[in-house]
């Protein structure tokens, strides 16, 4: 049986209340109350001052040396300053001046840019004055970023309780590092999407895996819903707080957010086994599992944030010591059991950074596992003092299976753990020569006291502090960067129409690369799990653009990424972009007035040739007109039509709406011969009638050499060349003609229908 689960409490953090969830342990989050989508939280605010707010009131005058300190000297710069003051109304008071005759001066008020420069001109204009310059107010090169939640994050930059990121991120961001998430598996999140590598699902227990049964390449979180527990959603949460993307105008950052995240689903319903964990690990720092394809990007940092009450078993050890050979940083939670560290596994493993929790005041959470296994501690947070005290990341809103993104407050050491994780990102990236053991003492050598003493004497070397360990290390070395790859170009093979299959070419890449990972788009926007070297189309695709992303990699060279040209996906494989009326042919499947034939593995037909017969054109004429609210009625109103016919709702409407009666049969009755092709004089009356038969006059002259002012239908055509739905055939002689007995195609339906709607939306 799988590992007992811990519990983690979610309460609605509705901002002013952000999804709340309360402690977390081992084995993924489990969820008592149901999370809520979050809201603005209207007094946020970035806390960064615009080049528009910065203070024009101190000016830097260069005395010529006539007004070089002493009793005339002086006199001639306060000359200077009440000249100022009694041209532009703005006095100046000199606040330091030295032996260099350079004086500052400030305005005794504040000034616009503009008024700024004015005092500036008029005081080097000044006798005595040999320039004079705006004193410029500098702000820190390194702005807090733009993500609308990030100031409610206080775990990241908050005294006393927050570990110090932003001026880590001075010096680094992760880029380059890949972190492992070892967990539930990640919900699609437009926060994390651009920062995610193709992971794997390493559940082997079907009942557990929610997804089909057994290993997989797709890592999605499926659900770990037990008996009354909702889904956690845990690894998503974990995800956001190493790896959101940042600066990106919305949600939350991420620690080590230029770094990306490699999603590993070994938790599914309930938890998870340690056998499969311990793949996962393997597995995600490159090493080899066997029925398992080799992993493309291989992590120098792992996340787990999973635990239970029980020993380290050899097993999980000895991937752990297997990761460490490999040159990667393993780092889990403490546990959330409120008893010493060493009693739950991970934690009391060997080769790990175990990481307790604190809370917004730096002091350790009263949940959170402690003792001499511990060796830092981190912000997990404690909403019992407070909802906003908790950690704000990504989560996802179903309570079984995923439904819609949303953020949340959760707390628990698997929040804490992720913090470690992302600084450990931030370190390998600035220096990459690093080895897990020296993260480790730098991390613990560069953390700080507490503010509060550890009350159980076992929170590890201290609060962790990112911009400290960043700052333990030597500068950047000065060996050349790893050399690039010069990439190929990438291009899109295949026909693109639904329900086929594209496939990516690489191109000729120098060196060729050891391994290739892919990305589809559609519209700009990566495809879920779409990163397979081929991807068929579904409708979702219809009319769109469609790339992909190739990215190489390859030892010892920087990995580098071609994007494809876009191919646009048609609706139907038996029109092309260039046949005659194809526009018009895609508006009809785009309004959903014809969806053509269906074929083999999600194809379709339009035969654009065929002719069309008076039943499918009610269908047709029903579904340009909105499709209607309809009651048909019980008995039909034309002999040849039963109220069983595929169509009998929009022939029966067609006949309610006046478009047609048919034809008069013996005894009042009426037929509608609904196989019957459409003609062109018919096909004007049926759109003139739907137009609701609009006042007009026909001209005396026919605009068709073959249609006669006597004519049956005279009125419609000659309304229909009006209206521009049809402007017939250009004959040699330079007439037009009509050709009004003519069958009507389904290509020219499709014309005839966009012109129409174009006339009526006028």
């Amino acid at each position: 049986m799988p590992q007992p689960v811990r519990r983690t409490v979610y309460a609605a953090l509705m901002l002013p209340a952000l999804l709340v969830v309360s402690t977390l342990a081992g084995v993924p989050a489990r969820a008592q109350d149901r999370p809520a989508p979050i809201a603005d939280d209207p007094t946020v605010h970035t806390g960064q001052g615009s080049a528009a707010d910065s203070p024009e009131t101190r000016f830097v005058v260069k005395f010529k040396d006539s007004a070089a300190p002493s009793p005339k000297g002086q006199l001639l710069r306060t000359q200077a300053y009440d000249a100022v003051g009694r041209r532009l109304g703005v006095p100046l008071q000199e606040v330091r001046g030295d032996s260099r005759s350079l004086a500052v001066a400030t305005a005794g008020k504040r000034l616009t840019a503009q008024d700024a420069r004015r005092v500036a001109e008029s005081l080097g204009a000044s006798p005595g004055v040999e320039y004079a310059e705006v004193d410029t107010f500098l702000r820190p090169a390194a702005a807090a970023p733009n993500d609308s939640y990030y100031e409610l994050q206080w775990n990241l930059f908050e005294e006393p309780g927050g570990i110090r990121v932003p001026g880590a991120w001075e010096r680094s961001t992760g880029a380059g590092q890949i972190v492992a998430v070892v967990d539930s598996g990640m919900t699609p999140h437009s926060d994390l999407q651009a920062n995610v590598v193709p992971g794997y699902d390493f559940i082997t227990d079907d009942s557990m895996s929610r997804d089909g049964g057994g290993r997989d390449s797709n890592p999605q979180d499926e659900g770990d819903w037990c008996g009354s527990e909702k889904s956690s959603w845990h690894g998503t949460h974990v995800a956001g707080i190493i790896g959101a993307a940042t600066n990106n105008s919305k949600g939350v950052a991420g620690i080590a957010h230029g770094a990306k995240i490699q999603p590993l689903r070994a938790m599914g319903a309930c938890g998870g086994y340690m056998s499969d964990i311990s793949d996962a690990v393997i597995w995600a720092v490159g090493g080899a599992v066997p029925g398992i394809p080799p992993n493309a990007t291989p992590a120098r940092v792992v996340n787990l944030s999973v635990g239970a009450i029980a020993e380290c078993s050899a097993t999980f050890q000895n991937s752990l010591n297997f990761a460490a050979a490999k040159g990667a940083v393993v780092v889990v939670a403490a546990g959330n059991d409120g008893r010493p560290a060493a009693d739950s596994t991970p934690a009391n493993c060997d080769r790990v950074i175990t990481v307790g929790s604190t809370g917004r005041d730096g002091a350790r959470a009263p949940y959170s596992n402690y003792g001499p296994a511990v060796d830092i501690s981190a912000p997990g947070g404690y909403m019992a003092t407070g909802v906003k005290n908790g950690i704000a990341s990504t989560l996802n809103t179903g309570t079984t299976t995923p439904a819609q993104e949303t953020y949340v407050y959760m707390q628990g050491t698997s929040m804490a753990a992720p913090h470690v994780a992302g600084v450990a990102a931030l370190l390998l990236a600035a220096d990459g020569t690093l080895a897990p053991e020296q993260v480790e003492k730098t991390l613990m050598g560069s953390a700080r006291a507490l503010p509060q003493k550890c009350d159980v004497n076992g929170c590890g070397a201290g609060l962790l502090d990112a911009t400290a360990a960043l700052a333990a290390l030597p500068g950047p070395p000065a060996a050349p960067p790893a050399p690039e790859l010069a990439p190929g170009s990438a291009v899109v093979q295949g026909d693109a129409a639904v329900g086929l299959t594209l496939t990516a070419s690489e191109g000729t890449w120098v060196p060729a690369p050891d391994a290739f990972a892919y990305q589809w788009t559609r519209g700009g926007n990566p495809i879920p799990m779409a990163t397979g070297r081929t991807y068929k189309t579904s409708r979702l695709d219809t009319l769109q653009d469609l790339r992909v992303v190739v990215t190489g990699s390859k030892p010892g060279y920087a990995a580098a990424s071609s994007t494809s040209p876009a191919v646009r996906v048609r609706p139907f494989i038996d029109i092309g972009f260039t046949r005659v009326f194809a526009s018009e042919i895609h508006w009809m499947s785009a309004r959903g007035i014809s969806n053509g034939w269906a074929g083999a593995g999600g194809t379709r037909t339009y035969r654009p040739a065929l002719a069309v017969s008076r039943d499918v054109m009610a269908a047709f004429m029903y579904r340009l007109a909105g499709s209607p609210a309809f009651t048909p009625p019980r008995v039909s109103p034309f002999t040849d039509v039963s109220v069983g016919h595929d169509f009998y709702k929009e022939i029966s409407w067609l006949a309610s709406t006046g478009v047609s009666r048919g034809w008069a049969g013996p005894n009042g009755t009426r037929t509608y011969r609904p196989t019957l092709a459409v003609s062109r004089d018919v096909m004007a009356a049926f759109m003139y009638r739907l137009a609701g038969s609009p006042a007009f006059t026909p001209p005396a002259v026919s605009p068709f050499s073959d249609v006669s002012v006597k004519r049956v239908f005279y009125k419609e055509i000659s309304w229909l060349a009006a209206a521009r739905i049809s402007g017939g055939w250009s004959e040699p002689d330079g007439t037009k003609s009509y050709r009004p007995t003519l069958a009507v195609s389904r290509d020219v339906m499709a014309a005839f229908m966009y012109r129409f709607a174009a006339y009526t939306s006028r």
